[in-house]
């Protein structure tokens, strides 16, 4: 019990040091009362076990952080036999601000936020250097997915989706190992996020329960939504990439069809929904685009749905609007394709038009952005380490303008999530890696 007491302590003192606070024996001046307290909890816990044990009797405290636990324990820093790993960042989410010419996208594997001048990627077989590289243990920069960027503050803003749980702000003057400018707790496993400077809110899109939720743009720390839409009539099936339109007033979401209610945790946690509803098992949608009034609340139908096999939407993620033009883009994953449909499109339609090929380079697209000023489009690569700029209206097979790179030509990717678990396949001598 004590062991366990222990280690709890130890991983309350890793939180608490996550939050921003003072880690034991970090520098910045002299620790208060509470915090030395916490340091003599968690750094060292007396086992009465060993007190027992005639080996170590008289042994006194134990530091449990370091390799002396647990007593009798063979390892301690033990170097790896060999290491699967991306050494190089890995573009993810993608926004552009055409005011101010700059190109922001995130990397979830490497845990940063890399912008780009908008010109960037004229030498294809380079490897494109960031104006701004935000990386380090003080960004709290983790899994990073969507991105925004507000051109007017001058700020850009990403998400943590499966750990962390926070939305992060950051000027655009910020490098390297840096705070952000500020920071909000969202719902668990958000992935997009939208500005509307129009507006003057956020919306983000939530995976797990099937939500959007707003925010005033300002909102930090514990501040709640000021609007939420969820529910079955909702048509919001794992919804991902987002836009908050506030020229139309509307929200457009991109939903890759999988649906289930929130299931608890543990078993100390109630089998039925608020009002005693039974728990619904989990069911399949074809993938869609719903469009929302941006002023909805709660379970409310889309005002407008997008679904259907001439659709050809495949595991849709990124999200982007033309105003100006009256379209829609989406990066289709699941077939190395973007897609754009009319802004006012519904039911099962055919796209508008369809960029997909070998000499587009689209492999694997997760981000997608339009620079209105440039009339360029931007698709962020998750499949290897690019990302490719096209005209706004390319289509077929067509080649990109620019090639913005974040590793050398040909350098392969490991295509590595959110590992969380492995397993090794001895009759095939393979290593299986579920994300």
């Amino acid at each position: 019990m004590k062991r366990c007491l222990a280690l709890l302590a130890a991983a309350a003192a890793l939180l608490f040091a996550a939050d921003g606070r003072r880690a034991p024996g970090a520098g910045g001046g002299e620790p208060s009362p509470s915090a030395s307290r916490l340091d003599a909890v968690v750094d060292y816990c007396f086992d009465a076990a060993l007190a027992d044990d005639p080996a170590t009797a008289g042994a006194g405290p134990v530091n449990v952080l370091d390799d002396k636990w647990p007593p009798g324990a063979i390892g301690g820093e033990v170097e790896p036999v060999r290491m699967i790993a991306d050494l190089h960042p890995t573009f993810d989410g993608l926004a552009v601000d055409s005011v101010n010419g700059r190109i922001v996208m995130s990397d979830e594997n490497r845990h940063g936020l890399l912008a780009y001048d908008r010109t960037a990627g004229r030498a294809a077989e380079m490897v494109t250097e960031p104006l701004r590289h935000v990386f380090g243990p003080k960004t709290r920069i983790g899994f990073a997915a969507g991105v925004a960027v507000d051109p007017v503050h001058k700020e850009a803003y990403t998400v943590n989706n499966d750990g962390g749980d926070q939305l992060l702000v950051y000027g655009y003057d910020a490098h390297g190992n840096v705070d952000p400018v500020r920071y909000l707790r969202i719902p668990h496993q958000s992935w997009g996020v939208s500005l509307s400077n129009e507006r003057d809110e956020i919306a983000l899109t939530v995976q797990q329960s099937n939500a959007i939720v707003v925010y005033p743009r300002t909102a930090k720390g514990l501040d709640a939504p000021i609007r939420q839409i969820s529910g079955v009539k909702s048509q919001l099936h794992d919804p991902h990439g987002i836009v908050l339109d506030g020229v139309n007033d509307e929200i457009l979401v991109v939903n890759h069809g999988n649906w289930t209610k929130i299931r608890p945790y543990t078993l100390y946690d109630p089998l039925v929904a608020a009002g005693n509803e039974p728990y619904e098992p989990g069911r399949f949608f074809a993938p869609s685009i719903t469009v929302h009034r941006a002023t909805t609340q709660a379970d409310a139908p889309p005002l407008r749905t997008i679904e259907g096999s001439r659709t050809r939407l495949n595991w849709p993620m990124g999200l982007a609007l033309d105003t100006a033009h009256h379209e829609i883009f989406v990066a289709n994953y699941g077939d190395s394709s973007v897609l754009v449909f009319g802004r006012t499109a519904q039911g099962d339609v055919a796209p508008a038009r369809v960029l997909r090929g070998a000499l587009t380079g689209i492999v694997g697209p997760v981000g997608i952005g339009i620079d209105t000023k440039n009339d360029e489009l931007w698709v962020a690569n998750y499949g290897d380490h690019t990302a490719v700029v096209f005209p706004r209206t390319a289509a077929g097979n067509a080649r990109p303008l620019r090639t913005v790179r974040n590793a050398p030509p040909e350098t392969p990717t490991c295509g590595f999530t959110n590992v969380s678990a492995a397993a090794y396949d001895p009759r095939r001598g393979a290593i299986l890696v579920p994300n």
